[in-house]
């Protein structure tokens, strides 16, 4: 799998200072709070040029979602999009997403969770495919094609999985999500089964609607008199 280790990506991140003026935009923005404080699902989405805190907030929040837990025993599955290569970063986001699934130690058996990953590519996707797939293909090229299937058939997939082997309860931190696949993952989530406390950021909001139960805060938006709509 395409898996990049977040871990040491995210030692090179900077602590998140909330009595720093120049991060107030987030720590005492009013809709930060209510989401910080919410039991239920709940997601939020910051918009911000590089280097106004974004991804020292979810760093921040991958420690605490870890010492007490949005959610009582689920995982905290996160990704800095920045670690990725440019071509096909939600393939790497969802393989390191699965692969972080897989290592979690309530997860129950590993292997459930990576043959419910493969059997919904296969069963739900590949079918309509099936010509991709060669006869004397060998064991390691038929799994490679299979991880190879589109983005966003990859993250449907994952949500899929998931949801077979128990796990509905979970954390889901990505920082950096970028224009164009940003809607198309956020639409996903925000539309899948699971239960999560969500915490996405991206470089500017190229969100047409924020989906119902979603928060949206973007920076410097009230000096500059922009709005956004909610999907009610």
């Amino acid at each position: 799998m395409s898996v990049i280790d977040q871990h040491k990506y995210r030692s090179t991140i900077l602590p998140f200072d909330r009595k720093n003026p120049e991060n107030f935009w987030i720590s005492e923005n009013v809709d930060f709070k209510q989401w910080e404080l919410a039991n239920d699902s709940r997601a939020l989405l910051l918009c911000a040029p590089p280097g106004h805190g974004t991804t020292e907030v979810c760093s921040h929040f991958i420690e605490l979602a870890n010492k007490k837990s949005f959610q009582p025993n689920g995982p905290v599955l996160y990704f800095f999009c920045p670690s990725a290569p440019k071509a096909r970063r939600l393939t790497f986001l969802t393989h390191t997403l699965l692969h972080q699934v897989i290592h979690f130690p309530n997860a129950g058996n590993v292997n459930s969770v990576a043959t419910a990953f493969l059997s919904t590519l296969v069963e739900g996707h590949f079918q309509r495919r099936s010509s991709d797939f060669r006869e004397d293909d060998s064991q390691d090229t038929a799994l490679q094609k299979i991880l190879d299937a589109p983005d966003i058939e990859l993250i449907e997939a994952l949500a899929e999985a998931l949801k077979k082997v128990g796990i509905r309860k979970l954390s889901i931190i990505v920082d950096g999500l970028w224009e164009g696949d940003a809607d198309s993952f956020v639409q996903f989530i925000m539309k899948s089964e699971l239960e999560f406390k969500a915490l996405l950021t991206s470089r500017e909001n190229s969100l047409q609607i924020i989906p119902n139960g979603m928060l949206c805060i973007e920076y410097d938006k009230e000096r500059q008199g922009l709005h956004i709509h909610s999907l009610t």
